[in-house]
C-alpha cells in the first residue's frame, strides 16, 4: 500500500461518505411516507446494512487481508476495556454535566424519545428494534470509518492523518445534507460531541492494537444507554452539554493513554 499513489487511498473513504448520502437521499423521503415507528427502524438498520456492505468489499480489496482477520478476537481484554471505558465516559459526562449546574429528569421507559409522532404496533417490538439499529449501526460505523478509513490511511500517512481522516468522514456521514434546517440543529448540539468521539474512537482503537471490537464494545454501550436510559438533561447555559463532553472526553484520552 505504501507504493500507491498518496491520493488513491482517499478514493474507497471517499466513496463511502458519497454512498452514505446516496443512502440518505433514498432514506428521508421514504422515512415521511412510513407511518410505523418499527417500519422506520428497520429501514434504518438496512441503510446501515448497505454501508457496512461496501465497507466490507473495501477492506478486502485494499487491505489484501482476509476478513476472518480483520475480525478475529484477539485479546478479549479490550473488549472489557471497551465496556469499560463506556461506563466511566458516561459516568464523567454526567458528573460534568451536574458540576455545571445541569438539572436531571427521569421519565417513562422506554420512550422512544423523538419517535412520539409516529404509531407504534407493539412497544416490546419497537424498542428492540431501536436496540439493533443503535447496536448495529455502532457497528458498521466502527468497521467503516476505524477499521477500513483509519487503518488504510494511517499505513500510508501515519496515525495522526488517520484520525484526522476517519474522524472527518465518520462526522460528515451524520450530516445530513439534505435536510437543510436539521444541519443547522446538529452544529449546535450534536457536532462537537461526534468530532471528541471520532478522535477518542481513534485513539482507542490504536491503542488496543486496532481490535475493532474493542471500539464496538464502547460504541455499542454508549448507544444502548443513550435508547435505554430515560433520563432528559436540562442545561443550565447554552453551551454546558459541550463542556461536559470536551471534559469528559480529555479524561477519557488520558485515561487510554496511561492505562492500556
Amino acid at each position: 500500500m505504501d507504493s500507491e499513489s498518496g491520493w488513491r487511498v482517499f478514493i474507497g473513504p471517499l466513496l463511502l461518505l458519497v454512498v452514505s448520502y446516496l443512502i440518505y437521499q433514498v432514506r428521508y423521503p421514504l422515512w415521511y411516507s412510513l407511518k410505523y415507528v418499527e417500519l422506520i427502524f428497520v429501514m434504518l438498520t438496512l441503510s446501515y446494512f448497505a454501508v457496512f456492505v461496501l465497507a466490507l468489499f473495501l477492506l478486502k480489496k485494499d487491505s489484501k487481508k482476509s476478513l476472518s482477520s480483520v475480525f478475529k478476537v484477539r485479546r478479549h481484554s479490550m473488549i472489557l476495556a471497551g465496556i469499560v471505558f463506556a461506563l466511566f465516559y458516561l459516568g464523567f459526562w454526567y458528573l460534568f454535566s451536574f458540576a455545571i449546574g445541569s438539572r436531571f429528569e427521569f421519565t417513562s421507559f422506554p420512550d422512544l424519545s423523538g419517535y412520539e409522532n409516529y404509531s407504534v404496533y407493539l412497544l416490546p417490538l419497537a424498542f428492540t428494534l431501536q436496540l439493533l439499529f443503535t447496536v448495529f449501526g455502532a457497528f458498521a460505523e466502527e468497521v467503516a470509518y476505524r477499521g477500513y478509513v483509519q487503518t488504510r490511511i494511517s499505513l500510508r500517512y501515519g496515525l495522526i492523518m488517520g484520525i484526522f481522516t476517519s474522524t472527518l468522514l465518520f462526522s460528515l456521514q451524520h450530516i445530513h445534507i439534505f435536510q437543510l434546517g436539521w444541519i443547522e440543529t446538529f452544529f449546535q448540539t450534536q457536532f462537537v460531541h461526534v468530532i471528541l468521539f471520532g478522535v477518542f474512537a481513534g485513539y482507542f482503537f490504536f491503542k488496543s492494537g486496532e481490535n475493532i471490537w474493542s471500539i464496538f464494545s464502547f460504541h455499542a454501550l454508549i448507544n444502548i444507554f443513550s435508547v435505554s436510559v430515560p433520563i432528559v438533561v436540562t442545561t443550565s447555559f447554552t453551551y454546558a452539554n459541550q463542556i461536559a463532553d470536551i471534559a469528559s472526553f480529555v479524561m477519557m484520552i488520558l485515561f487510554v493513554r496511561y492505562l492500556l
